[in-house]
Order: C-alpha cells, then structure tokens, then sequence
C-alpha cells in the first residue's frame, strides 16, 4: 500500500463507529435494494425511462460509474420529480466524479429529509473549490454529525481555517482534537499547514513529531519532511529518509529515482490539495477496516457483502479526493485496486491510465497497469510497456518477473525464461534468492519441453522452501510424466499430500503415481476424490479414465475421456485424450453438456504444469 506502510490495530477503526454510518452515507432509492454487483430494480414506477435505467444498473455492475451516471441522469430527465432516480443518479455521478454531482446535490439538499452527508461533503468541496470556505466551513459542519465524516472533520476544518488566513487556529485544532486515533495524521496535516501558510520553523518541528507518532513510512509524509529538509540545506538527511521509504517495497522502489528528483517539491500547496488528502487517508482507514473484518472471518455472503460497502463508501472518498485534485495518484492507485479487486477492469484500466505521466510515481501506475493487463488475459498489452520500464528503470526484478509472467501468457517460452534468468540474477546479486523465482523459470522450461533444466530449477527451489506442496508436486508429478524414478515421485508426492491433502492436483499426482505404479487399487480411491473435487479439469478426468480402463471398466474409462475432451484441455492433453479413444476403438462424443467449463489458461486448471 502506498499510502501508509504500516497500519497496526490500533489505528483502525472499531465497526460500531464505520459500518453503519458508511451504509448509511450512501443514498438507497426506497425501491432499489444494494446487492454486491449492485441496485437491483424491484418495481418500475412513474415515468422511469426503464432502458436509461437498466442500462444503468448494467454499469453499476460493470463497475462503470461513468456510464452508469449518465445513464441514471437520462433515466431522471424522464421523471425529474421521481426522488429515487435523483438518489441513484446523484450518488453514480459523485463515484464517477462528474461536475454535474454539485447540480444534483442542490437538488436533493432541497428537500430536508433528503439530505444527506453525501450531498453535504459534495457541496462543501464545492464551495472550497471556489473559494468560498465560510460556505465550505457551514457544510462541513452539517456533515460532521456522521460518525464517519466527523472522524476527518478535524482535517477538513483546519484547511477551510488555513484557506482564510488562520494557520494557527487550524494548526492548534489539529493538535488538540479529540481522537487519538488520526493523531499522527493531524501531526501531519498541521506541519503541512504551517509549510503552505509560511510558518517554516514551526513546520519543521511538527514534521518530526509526525515521524516519531508515525507507525512505519507514510508516503505523504515522508515527501513532505524531505522537501523541507532539502530547502533548509539538510540535503543528505532529506535522501536518506526517501531512500528509506523506497527500500520498504520493490514496487515502490521503482520511483525512488524519480522521488529524488522531485524532493525538493512539497506535495500538498493548497487548501484544496489537503482536503483531497484527507479523504485518501479516509478511503484508506475504510479499506483497513475491510481488511480487518474479513480476518475475523464469518459467512462468505456476509464479508463479500460487507467488503462490497466499504469499498463503495471507499470509491466515494476517492472521488471526493480527485474532485479536489484529478492528479492525485495515491487516490487513483487506491481506486484502481478497489476497481480490481471487484473485477472491473476495464474501470481500472481507465483510472490507471490517466495518471499525469510526469508524476513521480507513474512508473508505480505502469507497473500496476501492466499487471493488470496481464492477470486481465490481455498480455499482448501488457509486454511493450514491461519493455519499456525495463528500459527506464533497468536491473529491477519486479519488472523482469511481470515480463516473465505476460511472456508466459503468450506462450513465448524462451523470452519468459530469460526474463525470469535475469530477475534470478540481480535477486542473487542482491543477496536475496527467491524460490518462486526458480519455479516459475522451472515451469517456463517445463513448457519449452526441457525437462532437465526444469527439474534443476525446482529442485533448487525446494532447497529453499522444502515443505512447499507447489514444488513437491510439479517435481514429482514431472518425473511421473517423464517415466523417471517412480519410487521417488511418489515418495515426493506423498509428502505434498501430508502438507496439503485438500489440494486436488496434489490428490491426482499421488493417485496417478501409485496407478502407473501397478496399483490400482491404491490409485483409483485418489483419482475419483480429484475429479469430484474438480469434476472440471480435464486432466484429471483423463487419468480417472485411463485407470477405469487398466482395471477392465472400459464404458466408464470412455465416459471419462469423453469429459474430458469436453472441457477444453490442453493440446498436449487433447493428444492423449484421443488416442485413449482411438485405442478403445470409439468416435470422441465428448459430454460437453452439464459439466463442460468455458477454455481457462492451463495455470488454473490445476498445479502439474503451469
């Protein structure tokens, strides 16, 4: 996370003071229920343009928040007076961030019974747009009687009191609020408060309270106290604290160049640049919050529920933060991993691609979006921009693994594998060795059909991780399929089996060891609890039948094989799948109704081969 590095308990907020008040914030039509891929439409009423509506909803669960406030606001020109559609149109268009949520807050803060902290935090960053901050201060006010917003209000109050000339009354606020929980981020927020309004000395010496409160590196202000330091001549300490910030995390790493190259500028200037600030630090506490509640576990429609209500009230800060600033790429990175997160990725991809290119850490965005793409099926995409970060910023093993991966994608062996040889280099010249580095080279020249280097590289993986039920099952999996030393296979496979007996390829590879072994007795009980448990993957359906056929159960052996050719294997797969046919003397049917699954990438359909 690039907002705070680390965030203990302490700091997250208790659900009694987020959940309800984050439900509550966002508007319901009385007629929409919430569901996790969004409003669902019970009853039609009035005038309501139905397809405007309902092309609506689709982008709602498409996660197209542009799409879908232009469609509701369609929807509500068909019916201005319908109060539901102004609700659900007014909340679309502050996700998406568009200009016309001020029109539509004005509209529902007509009504006093429909008022609501949305459109009283919309009008009050409105207002402080235009600089008009007693108006700003007046909403705010109004808002503050949320438990959510009165958690930030601090923050928000202090800036509208900086904005008109009272620097010392924000700062004192901010060190004096009652929440001990924000108390290192109105540190913070007061030293930057004293920088912007000119009190340097004072800034300087709440920029070092914030870092002794602070728990871990926070980027915002780790850039802040850097720059201040850079600008009174404390050029070696203002370097050190970025180094160290960017030595937290690989990916962060990437923008270390570019954060010294900009150290001496301060990231928030303006009033309105705080605000936006405060919202990502509200987005990111509901996130934590998120987080923290799917640990302590409980049903899986109630967390995918409750995970889909703090992300949503997450999105709506993150659109308060670039209505204040659209360049804010802590907020876009934030918003496009939310976006992901919910498999929206074309919505990602829209956020990520539109972070200005000479911020500091678009290198961070390129990155991300190139995951993206490849984790999306779209590796094409994704390999020129890993080509070209490997070229701004060489000798980086997170780039090289990610251009190992998209290359893997395209079934380009060769180029994956040199791209994970020189990731295993610098991670060796670096002193930090990675065992999945090794494994993932290893299945890359499994693929190309080189067998030795792959059974090289996952034996050294496993002198690095050798209780790891992955490693233990693709090398004694391999050696079934190579025909190599069967006793060892299995004696590996056993041991994946003990370390993770639920995993179904495990249970395959132990199975069909023990069944090219000659024992099929041993062998079949384990094929038929794999393929029950993925009655999907074709492979395992191929060996079921293959030992149904060994012991004389011939009809049962070419309903296997039928299923599995109906699953969309593998070419390699599909070879033997028909010969098996061929030698049972059948024409291929396979039973591609009831339990064929749509062509997936060879990866997820199981762990022998990537």
């Amino acid at each position: 996370m690039l907002f705070c590095r680390l965030m203990p308990t302490v700091f997250l907020l208790s659900a009694t003071m987020l959940v309800a008040p984050a439900l509550a914030s966002v508007p319901e039509p009385a007629h929409v229920l919430h569901h996790k891929d969004g409003p669902v439409d019970q009853t039609a009423k009035g005038r309501v343009d139905s397809e405007a509506f309902l092309r609506g909803i689709v982008a709602v669960r498409l996660g197209d928040d542009l799409e879908a406030a232009q469609a509701f606001r369609t929807a509500l020109q068909a019916d201005p007076a319908n109060m539901d559609l102004l609700r659900q149109a007014f909340v679309r268009n502050v996700m998406a961030g568009d200009p016309q949520a001020v029109e539509l807050a004005r509209l529902v803060d007509k009504t006093p019974e429909d008022r609501s902290v949305i459109s009283a935090l919309v009008l009050g960053n409105d207002a402080a747009t235009r600089g008009a901050w007693p108006d700003a201060v007046q909403y705010y006010h109004r808002a503050g009687a949320d438990p959510m917003a009165h958690l930030i209000m601090p923050l928000l109050l202090a800036w509208c009191q900086q904005a008109q000339g009272h620097a010392d009354v924000a700062i004192d606020s901010l060190l004096h609020a009652q929440s001990s929980v924000l108390m290192p981020f109105n540190a913070l927020h007061a030293a930057i408060i004293a920088q912007v309004s000119g009190l340097s000395d004072k800034a300087g010496a709440l920029f070092e309270q914030a870092q002794k409160s602070m728990p871990g590196y926070d980027m915002l202000l780790t850039r802040s106290y850097a720059a201040w330091l850079w600008n009174h001549g404390q050029q070696d300490k203002a370097r050190t604290i970025i180094r160290k910030l960017v030595e937290t995390d690989s990916i962060l790493g990437l923008a270390g160049p570019a954060l010294q190259a900009n150290i001496s500028h301060y990231p928030v200037t303006s009033a309105r640049e705080g605000i936006a600030r405060a919202y990502v630090l509200t987005a990111f506490l509901l996130r934590q919050q998120a987080h923290e509640q799917a640990q302590q576990g409980g049903g899986a429609e109630g967390a995918a529920l409750n995970l889909y209500q703090f992300n949503e009230a997450a999105r709506l800060m993150l659109g308060f933060a670039l209505s204040m600033d659209p360049t804010l790429v802590d907020a876009r990175l934030m918003l496009a991993e939310i976006q992901d997160d919910e498999q929206h990725f074309d919505a990602a991809r829209e956020t990520l691609v539109r972070v200005p290119p000479q911020d500091p850490l678009a290198i961070v965005a390129t990155l991300r979006l190139a995951v993206l793409e490849t984790t999306n099926d779209h590796p094409a995409d994704a390999i020129p921009l890993l080509q070209h970060l490997a070229q701004q910023a060489p000798g980086q093993i997170v780039i090289e693994r990610a251009l190992g991966n998209a290359l893997s994608q395209t079934k380009d062996w060769n180029g994956a594998i040199a791209a994970y040889t020189r990731a295993i280099d610098l991670a060796n010249a670096q002193k930090t060795p990675d065992w999945t580095l090794l494994f993932l080279r290893g299945m890359a020249y499994h693929e190309a059909g080189d067998w030795e280097h792959a059974k090289s590289d996952t034996r050294a993986a496993l002198a690095y991780a050798p209780d790891e039920p992955l490693l233990l099952n693709f090398l004694g999996y391999g050696m079934v399929e190579q025909h190599e030393d069967l006793k060892e296979a299995e004696k590996l496979l056993r041991k994946a089996h003990e370390l993770d007996g639920q995993d179904a390829a495990i249970t395959d590879s132990l199975g069909w060891v023990r069944v090219e072994q000659g024992d099929l007795a041993g062998g079949i009980p384990l094929l038929e609890k794999a393929a029950e448990q993925t009655p999907e993957d074709p492979e395992v359906n191929y060996h079921l039948g293959e030992a149904y056929w060994r012991v004389g159960r011939k009809a049962e052996a070419v309903d296997q094989w039928n299923v599995a050719l109906g699953l969309h294997p593998s070419p390699a797969d599909e070879a033997l799948i028909r010969t098996a046919l061929q030698k049972a003397g059948v024409t291929p049917t396979p039973q591609t109704t009831g339990q064929a699954a749509p062509a997936q990438p060879a990866q997820e359909q199981g762990k022998h081969t990537p």
